[in-house]
């Protein structure tokens, strides 16, 4: 039978020299770099000089690199991620009252364990109005580790600076404000435009 390397023979072996009072390890597992140091009748390496070579050592250090940065990007990262995507179909409407209006869909991503309460705002060089579809408040509720997709309107007002100019730089604001146990601090934003007449 071809050896399939269980080491079955090695501990019968030991077992059987050390009922004779022989020394143990008369066969075992060697490296090949050992065997030309054996044939020479010098004595083999220890295991923890095979063990530690320069080249375990790196990997080593690289590996706990690597791991050591994962764990501080998962402390380090936002629990909470917005994607906003404009509404394009139409760029904007025209409102009665000569406001103009556009549509944003969001994409709220709660990354925490419960959960969370979170709120709108804008800023701008430019003074607009907004509102969701579902919630005059301006804030949504958020499942835990779960992502909720919100629409938002943006509105200015007729005849202003962003009502009138093709495109005006707007950044969108999530606020986590938490729940009443468990308030929250963090915030992000989103950088899109606001599309006026362009005619």
């Amino acid at each position: 039978m071809a050896c399939i390397t269980c080491g079955l023979c090695i501990d019968a072996c030991n077992d059987v020299m050390e009922k004779i009072g022989k020394p143990l390890h008369l066969i075992g597992y060697m490296a090949l770099t050992d065997e030309t140091r054996e044939r020479a009748g010098q004595t083999p390496k220890s295991v923890w000089k095979h063990v530690f070579r320069p080249r375990t050592v790196l990997y080593t250090v690289l590996w706990a690199g690597v791991g050591v940065a994962l764990v501080v990007a998962l402390f380090l990262r936002s629990p909470i991620d917005i994607n906003v995507t404009p509404v394009r179909n139409p760029q904007y409407v025209t409102l009665s009252d000569g406001s103009i209006r556009n549509a944003y869909d969001l994409r709220l991503r709660n990354k925490q364990g419960e959960e969370r309460w979170f709120a709108f705002s804008a800023t701008s060089e430019a003074t607009f109005v907004l509102s969701l579809d579902s919630d005059a408040e301006l804030k949504v509720l958020v499942p835990a580790n779960e992502t909720k997709t919100v629409r938002l309107f943006v509105t200015a007002p007729a005849d202003s600076h962003a009502a009138e100019h093709e495109r005006t730089d707007l950044r969108l604001w999530i606020e986590d404000v938490g729940t009443e146990a468990a308030p929250g601090t963090d915030r992000v934003h989103y950088d899109t435009v606001f599309y006026g007449k362009d005619d």
